[in-house]
């Protein structure tokens, strides 16, 4: 046998984990890139003449129809579910999205330009619904946030190249293409994914669920770096089949994720659900996809300012999204989600503060705490909150759970994007303090209800919610608490490779029987001959 391990156009290992990040990270620069590229033709004199120069409502659900199509396409991965695999269904949702791109950026009218956004947030639904799963499912346990860290950096490098694309073509273009460009610019990050994705492994938790266990072994060698019997890819091969084996015990079906299942699957399925809900109602998106808005119709500023600043946010926001780099992994989900809040809690209430008094001078000091917000958030939701449905959900519902999740995202993304410019028209400053609130009202949500799963393998998550040694259920405050144990970790941690150990010599002992069964009808099929 070859003492090289198994490879994927020449990579293994941790070099392999980064081929899958950066595949993975272009289709988050293009969710960045298409939340923001929208918020600069909000202010585009072209873009206003082609559509009929519509009032703030209708303005407001030009930007949010994409968030709409976006749900769609996640909901469909909930009725889709693990069918087709990571990799097919990442590739279909980016070729979804060239379709979309094509319509917008071809519109004479109204209805085809809403009817683009629609396609190609469907698109993106399933993109963003996959790729975490796939990415998740791929990486090691302890360096699982850094690898989401780094592809969420990447969307932030598409909120740039959005804004300065903006300001580029207002600059130097003053016909239709000032805003058709930008439209059709999302095709080529497309291209890269459909071109990049095939020749990557597929998901190994994915090929177990699903029988193809020489597979599953082949790819979790190259990304371990390690041969097909080396005793890390063996015990990492017991654990999944064992994980596979109990809940496959449990009726299989899309119902799962609204019942326990004997694995709490509506429980956690719910807190991925909060997570998702939390994250956009802390305001981020009033920021990202309406940044200019903000700028020139609450702080005051001109269009051309408005422009420039919102671009500048995005280079300081993705300046501040390399901090996680390095904590992620470190402190932890918990001490993150709730860092991030409190954070965002008081600058988005210094905001309504300085926007509510007014002038010049506050005007500025608003600008740089709206900054500041940007840091707090990268810092405590944006990685963070992308890993934490995957490694909360049980394999069984994870591409499932995952989308009713994602629908969360962008349902609500929808809903701050669709009510904020008539929110700054209508309540001014006030607007700032909503946000605040549910910023500070998260804080203990996420203390009491969020499980600890940085660095933990994601069947030891599992075996957090399992029955306690009385049989009875644990509640999600007692998961809470036994999270946050390390000692009750380690236990659960030896206790799984003991069960996924026996598990092996079971099946060793089952299929040493068949055989023996076999050969022993064989004989006595000749002695009858």
């Amino acid at each position: 046998m070859s003492s090289k391990p198994p490879s994927f156009v020449g990579f293994t290992g941790q070099n392999l984990v980064y081929a899958v990040t950066f595949c993975c990270s272009v289709g988050f620069l293009l969710f960045g890139y298409d939340l923001g590229f929208m918020g600069g033709l909000t202010t585009s004199q072209p873009f206003l003449s082609t559509f009929g120069h519509v009032n703030a409502s209708l303005l407001g659900f030009l930007v949010s129809s994409y968030e709409v199509g976006a749900l769609f396409g996640a909901v469909s991965q909930f009725i889709v579910g693990d069918r087709y695999g990571r990799k097919t269904e990442n590739i279909a949702g980016a070729s979804i999205v060239i379709v979309g791109a094509i319509i917008q950026s071809t519109s004479f009218g109204l209805p085809q330009f809403l009817v683009g956004r629609l396609v190609a947030g469907f698109g993106l639904g399933i993109m963003t619904t996959v790729i975490p799963v796939w990415l998740t499912e791929c990486a090691m346990p302890k360096s699982r946030g850094r690898m989401m860290a780094m592809q969420l950096s990447n969307l932030i490098m598409g909120l740039i190249i959005a804004n300065w694309i903006d300001y580029g073509m207002s600059v130097h273009y003053t016909g239709s293409i000032q805003w058709r460009f930008p439209c059709a610019l999302q095709i080529v990050f497309c291209i890269i994914v459909v071109c990049m994705t095939p020749f990557l492994p597929e998901s190994p938790r994915y090929l177990c669920a699903t029988d193809q266990l020489d597979q599953a072994t082949y790819v979790l060698a190259a990304l371990r770096n390690g041969q097909l019997d080396s005793p890390d890819v063996v015990e990492e091969m017991g654990e999944i089949r064992y994980a596979i084996n109990v809940e496959m015990k449990e009726s299989g079906s899309w119902s799962d994720v609204f019942h326990d299942g004997g694995i709490s699957a509506f429980t956690r399925v719910a807190i991925a659900f909060a997570a998702n809900f939390f994250q956009q109602l802390s305001g981020v998106n009033v920021m990202s996809s309406l940044g200019p808005y903000v700028f020139q119709n609450s702080v005051g500023m001109s269009t051309h300012e408005a422009l420039i600043v919102s671009g500048g946010l995005q280079v300081f926001y993705f300046f501040s999204s390399l901090i996680p780099w390095l904590v992620v992994d470190r402190i932890g989900r918990r001490k993150l989600f709730m860092t991030g809040s409190i954070g965002m809690g008081v600058f988005m209430t210094l905001s309504a503060i300085f926007i509510g008094i007014g002038g010049t001078g506050l005007g500025v000091a608003a600008t740089v705490v709206l900054y500041l917000f940007q840091t707090f958030f990268t810092l405590g939701w944006q990685s963070n909150m992308w890993v934490y449905p995957s490694e909360l959900l049980p394999l069984k519902i994870r591409l499932r759970g995952g989308a009713l999740a994602v629908v969360s995202q962008w349902l609500f993304t929808f809903l701050v994007v669709e009510i904020t410019p008539p929110m700054i028209t209508n309540i001014g400053f006030k607007s700032y303090i909503v946000f605040a609130i549910i910023n500070f009202a998260t804080v203990p949500v996420v203390y009491f209800c969020f499980p600890e799963t940085s660095r933990r393998p994601l069947e030891v998550v599992d075996l957090l919610f399992a029955d306690r040694q009385d049989g009875s259920r644990p509640s999600i405050f007692q998961v809470v608490r036994d999270s946050v144990n390390k000692d009750y970790v380690k236990s659960i941690e030896s206790q799984l490779q003991e069960r996924a150990r026996s598990n092996k010599d079971n099946d060793a002992i089952v299929a040493s029987e068949k055989e023996k069964a076999l050969e022993n009808l064989s004989v006595k099929m000749r002695s009858q001959l």
